[in-house]
């Protein structure tokens, strides 16, 4: 087996699409963020590590980094590729923030990972990996879906604050969380759920070949309970459906309540992912 950087984010694109979606929705990570990254100028800062490990040709396992976020990291075929990739980061690295992969994948990376740097990692979160073809009928909750406008911005940032926080455990800046808005913003791709308030939100993004995710389904602790998060990604959904075969989203296997919503809604489990973080 051997290791391969890439520098050119259309080359890694064109290197790894065919493998990763042969698992599109374990992969919707990567795959979202690699054809992002095919748009990115290669002047901008912090470029990204794109590497593949390839046995005669044929891809076995690739990893995405793009600093300071943590490294994403594909299914293996052969344990060993991910052992190759976490010594090739080390000969330039130390330290990580985390790892975000399919749990055995995320396990061996860390042991390897703490093996050749010293830095331990913990589990920060255990989440499972749903995917959607059709909508399921359900009861809908008052109120309407709507896209944000520029009034949501003060409101919707403070609520992109509060879901990663909540959800995620992390704590990045504001301004971070306005960018987010404001991509969103341009991109139509954030929507909320009013009442006669807004009560819930939720974002679709980061989309592969033939699907796209939804995420930061946020609904403030007051608003919950009335079935708003669920109609509002019922809703989401049906409208991503008219344009792709898949919808994804990630939840947190320790939250059974959002687990069973979803599955009412008509998304099925494929697969579990594991989020490390690194001291």
């Amino acid at each position: 087996m051997k290791v391969t950087r890439f520098d050119d984010p259309v080359q890694y694109y064109q290197k790894v699409e065919g493998y990763l979606i042969q698992h599109e929705a374990t992969h919707c990570l990567p795959l979202g963020i690699g054809k992002a990254l095919c748009g990115r100028k290669k002047s901008d800062a912090n470029l990204p590590y794109l590497i593949v490990v390839h046995n005669n040709h044929t891809v076995v396992a690739t990893a995405i980094l793009t600093p300071p976020r943590k490294l994403i990291l594909s299914q293996a075929i052969d344990s060993k590729s991910v052992e190759l990739i976490a010594k090739d980061l080390a000969v330039d690295l130390q330290s990580l923030p985390g790892v975000i992969a399919p749990s055995t994948e995320a396990e061996i990376f860390v042991t390897t990972w703490q093996r050749l740097t010293g830095q331990s990692g913990e589990l920060a979160l255990a989440m499972r990996i749903h995917q959607l073809e059709k909508v399921k009928t359900i009861n809908k909750a008052s109120g309407s879906l709507r896209i944000v406008i520029e009034s949501d911005r003060h409101l919707l940032t403070d609520w992109g604050q509060a879901f990663e926080t909540e959800a995620l455990g992390d704590n990045e800046p504001k301004s971070d969380h306005q960018l987010w808005f404001h991509r969103h913003l341009e991109n139509k791709s954030l929507f909320v759920w009013q009442d006669d308030v807004v009560v819930s939100m939720a974002a679709a993004g980061g989309a592969t070949p033939n699907g796209i995710r939804i995420n930061a389904v946020y609904t403030p602790p007051e608003y919950r309970g009335k079935g708003y998060a669920t109609s509002c990604v019922t809703q989401i959904s049906q409208l991503l459906l008219n344009k792709y075969k898949y919808c994804f989203l990630f939840t947190d296997l320790a939250n059974s309540a959002s687990n069973h919503i979803y599955r009412k809604i008509g998304y099925s489990p494929t697969g579990n992912i594991s989020n490390y973080s690194f001291d």
